[in-house]
């Protein structure tokens, strides 16, 4: 098939997806195995880890810092949007099939048409599954453990630290802020639009979404306030350490 062609289908699949999660995006986690396009493609495509992190609390469970209609239109429309799409699509064209989330990333980043698409969506994908895990309802304030340590060693203080991320934050027009591993040393990282820690080396241990979605119901243009809610209240330090720790081992 040529990939214009191709192309054309997959974005009348990601209309024809947007329009069915528009109209389930109110649904619960424990519907989540209903029907959506793409169901029947779960199989093979989760066979190699092209899944859907589970929401880890309730969907009221980070208010008051972020409602419950954001959570609910943030993960059943925008993130189970980029699943339903890349699942479809994976399912219809057996080249990118046998391949993990990662492998997606990697092989098409720069390619054109079809590939440029498949890359952008996967990324899009990856990243929401970090951003969900990264957030709890009794997260935020300074770290402690390893992961404290280490931003220590590597900002001076937390207070330090938090000023950095949120800088970060503010120096974005869409993106993600990063909490990464890089070598021995624990840092910030801004990803814009389509880019990931995964293609720079480094581990990543939690994610910001500072895309409008993520806040703009709760804080309007104010994303400022929303990454220092994030920073103070929700920022999921115990994931970080056990993250850091696979990291380190090397798992």
């Amino acid at each position: 098939m040529p990939k214009e062609t191709s192309r054309r289908d997959f974005l009348r699949t990601a209309a024809g997806a947007g329009a069915v999660l528009a109209l389930i995006s109110g649904k619960s986690p424990e519907l989540f195995g209903e029907s959506t396009p793409g169901e029947d493609t779960a199989t093979e495509a989760e066979k190699y880890g092209i899944v859907m992190a589970n929401l880890p609390y309730e969907e009221a469970g980070l208010d008051p810092w972020i409602s419950e209609k954001t959570v609910r239109l943030h993960y059943f429309k925008h993130h189970r949007g980029y699943y339903s799409m890349l699942r479809a699509f994976i399912h219809s064209h057996p080249e990118y099939q046998r391949q993990t989330l990662e492998d997606l990333i990697r092989n098409y980043q720069g390619k054109v048409l079809l590939d440029e698409t498949i890359f952008e969506v996967a990324v899009l994908l990856y990243n929401h599954n970090w951003y969900w895990p990264s957030l709890s309802p009794t997260g935020g304030g300074t770290p402690k453990g390893k992961i404290g340590q280490l931003i220590t060693v590597g900002y001076g203080s937390y207070d330090t630290f938090r000023t950095a991320f949120i800088e970060e934050s503010m120096k974005l027009g869409v993106g993600w802020v990063w909490v990464v591993r890089d070598g021995e040393e624990v840092k910030v990282y801004r990803s814009d639009y389509h880019d990931t820690p995964l293609l720079k080396g480094y581990d990543p241990l939690l994610a910001v979404d500072v895309w409008e979605h993520a806040y703009y119901l709760d804080y309007e243009n104010d994303r400022k306030k929303y990454v220092e809610a994030v920073l103070d209240h929700l920022l999921n330090w115990t994931y970080a350490e056990k993250m850091l720790i696979t990291a380190s081992s090397g798992k």
